[in-house]
């Protein structure tokens, strides 16, 4: 049981170069939603749930993971802009497929199965 309700999340993932990620991101999500800060943008990834770039001179590897509806579709998209998209793997209860940042930063999409 959690101590507290919950209400939002933010996956923060921090660029080596602002400007060449922010293309990068650009290019699959689309205009950022919003720009709280220079060198900083976010992007609704759905319903209170948020992924913020920001150039913070620190990078550490970060791992994402977004639920998608249609995966065959999502990495269909993806390789048509040009992002280059892993295979689909079959993990019995749910669908992956996953691409990687200018940092080398993993996002995965998953669709859950059933």
């Amino acid at each position: 049981m959690k101590l507290f309700k919950t209400s939002s999340l933010v996956s923060l993932i921090n660029a080596s170069d602002f400007q060449t990620s922010l293309a990068w991101y650009r290019t699959w999500l689309g205009e950022p939603d919003v720009v709280p800060m220079e060198n900083m943008a976010e992007w609704r990834i759905a319903d209170n749930a948020w992924l913020q770039l920001t150039d913070s001179g620190t990078i550490a590897e970060a791992e994402v993971i977004i639920g998608v509806d249609d995966i065959a579709a999502c990495r269909k998209a993806l390789l048509g802009a040009g992002i280059e998209a892993g295979d689909i793997n079959d993990w019995e209860v749910v669908l992956t497929c996953g691409i990687t940042d200018p940092d080398n930063h993993k996002i995965f999409f998953a669709q859950v199965v059933g």
